[in-house]
Formats: C-alpha cells, sequence, structure tokens
C-alpha cells in the first residue's frame, strides 16, 4: 500500500525530527519508497499491513529513535486524494483550508458535535473520519474550533492544510 505517514507534533515544542533521519530510519527499517516532505512530519511510504498496524509499529519505531511518544495516523493515498477531492467549502486567500485526520469516524462525530455549539467564525464540515475546516487567514490558533482542538488531546487528531495534502499527492 502506498501510505502518507501523518506525524503529529513534530518539530514544535522541543520535538526535534530531522526529515533526513526519519527516511533513513524508516528506509533502514524495511519500508520501501520512503520521502518525507516539509519539516512538520509527513512522509510517502510502501508498507503491508493495515493503516493502523502500520501506524503502531511506525509510532513505536519512531518514538524510540527520536525519546518522545510519537503519534502517527497512516492514511491509504487514494484516501488522502479522496480527502482533497472531498473538500466541500470554496478557496479564497484570507482564508486556510484544512483536513483534521482522526483515528476513526466517533472521534469525528464528538469533535463535530462539539463545533455545532462554538460561536460562529469557522466552519466545520464531517465526513468519515475527516474533518474539513475553513478558517480566517492569521486566526487559525485562535479561531473558536482551533482552541477546540488544542485542548482535545484525549482523542488523536493531526492536522494538515490542502496546499500540503496536494503537495504531498504531487510527490506521491
Amino acid at each position: 500500500m502506498r501510505a502518507v505517514a501523518l506525524l503529529r507534533g513534530i518539530n514544535v515544542g522541543g520535538v526535534r525530527v530531522p526529515m533526513a533521519e526519519l527516511q533513513g530510519l524508516l528506509a533502514d527499517a524495511g519500508y520501501a519508497n520512503v520521502k518525507t516532505l516539509l519539516a512538520s512530519g509527513n512522509v510517502l511510504l510502501d508498507a503491508d499491513g493495515k493503516p493502523a498496524d502500520v501506524a503502531q509499529r511506525l509510532e513505536k519505531l519512531v518514538g524510540e529513535r527520536f525519546a518522545y511518544p510519537a503519534r502517527i495516523l497512516v492514511v491509504p493515498i487514494e484516501e488522502v486524494a479522496a480527502a482533497v477531492d472531498g473538500y466541500p467549502f470554496e478557496a479564497a486567500d484570507d482564508l486556510h483550508s484544512y483536513v483534521v485526520f482522526t483515528e476513526d469516524a466517533a472521534t469525528t462525530a464528538e469533535l463535530a458535535a462539539e463545533a455545532a455549539q462554538l460561536p460562529e467564525g469557522d466552519r466545520v464540515a464531517a465526513s468519515g473520519s475527516l474533518l474539513y475546516w475553513s478558517v480566517a487567514v492569521g486566526s487559525t490558533l485562535d479561531s473558536p474550533f482551533g482552541k477546540l482542538l488544542a485542548k482535545k488531546r484525549a482523542p488523536f487528531t493531526t492536522t494538515r492544510n490542502i496546499r500540503t495534502l496536494q503537495k504531498i499527492l504531487a510527490a506521491g
């Protein structure tokens, strides 16, 4: 399976994971066609097995090597493409377009329900185990939904800008 490993919270808050070292680690561990993109934890790779099982192996490997509690979601490349194609909001220069990846549809539903109770400002839509999010440029961390994601540490989520996902797909 060609997949994207989405690492959460690296190269921020004191967690330093050099992309060249990460690429070498995964290649040495037997993953094929490993390619890192940007310094924000995006890795293309070929892997055998279910995405959740691959993620668990990667978390152990990366966590041990870089000495932090790694959290990783593995998403088949076709699902990344479908996420980009399914983005429901209009694109505009004054908006950031995000996809929030979660571990399961229950987490997505919980976050979507909480987002519906927030004051106006952000646009959020759920689809399977994804949340689509549109927010004004410069407001990501201060927006109602941004604050919700920052405080909700129990369910695992990781967020990517649509432009980043498009770069991943182009490199795939």
